[in-house]
């Protein structure tokens, strides 16, 4: 496998985990089919079309090639189709969700940190890059559905996992392969989310409650 081969990969392995969450957060919120398309949407193109825009990308990956669409179509159909067998009032369709944003961010902040090192930016906003790329669409879904953003929950452990695997990624490309360093640098960030997810590590609030 090339490396070219590898980004297109893990953009549509990214592109079609941050779809899920979309339509998992539709389901949560009672939408139809066509807002959990939206929210799919918005949530999987989101940060790296925010990305391409301030790194002058341009045109935005996704609006050549309609792989990337054509995934997320794929994508809200058959997951809005599977969501029919999972019970509700368990919790189970939030687990999914923090799974589903545990992927998404791991690829896509590696991806964006990659393509900003690529568009030869500084390692410092290479991370930056990244983690918007990682979190943004995260961050407008919920914003869309009225849903306190999953990056500035105290518990979520979310950004800062992304933040840690950048600086992990961008230490170790120019001493490992390009393909290996990215596969650290995801590793990491997804060890570490699913991490907090499972043992609920906390990010010290900035005011203690009620003060």
């Amino acid at each position: 496998m090339t490396f070219e081969e590898f980004l297109i990969y893990a953009t549509v392995f990214a592109t079609a985990t941050l779809a899920v969450s979309g339509i998992i957060q539709a389901a949560r919120c009672d939408m139809d089919i066509f807002g959990g398309g939206v929210l799919a949407l918005v949530c999987a193109l989101g940060g790296g079309t925010l990305r391409d825009l301030l790194i002058g990308a341009s045109p935005v990956f996704w609006i050549t090639d309609l792989l990337y669409l054509s995934v997320i179509l794929v994508t809200t159909v058959l997951t809005a189709w599977l969501l029919r067998f999972v019970p509700v009032g368990r919790g189970l369709r939030f687990a999914m969700l923090d799974v589903a944003d545990a992927f998404g961010l791991a690829l896509f902040a590696i991806l964006g940190a990659q393509k900003a090192l690529s568009f030869g930016l500084s390692e410092p906003i290479a991370v930056v890059m990244g983690v918007m790329t990682g979190v943004a669409g995260g961050i407008i879904r919920d914003v869309i559905t009225q849903q306190q953003p999953a990056v500035m929950r105290g518990d979520s452990f979310y950004a800062t996992a992304g933040i840690i695997g950048c600086v992990v990624y961008c230490a170790l490309e120019g001493v490992l392969t390009e393909t290996v360093s990215m596969l650290v640098g995801m590793t990491v960030i997804l060890v570490l989310r699913l991490a907090a997810i499972r043992w609920k590590f906390k990010i010290p609030s900035l005011i203690k409650p009620g003060s």
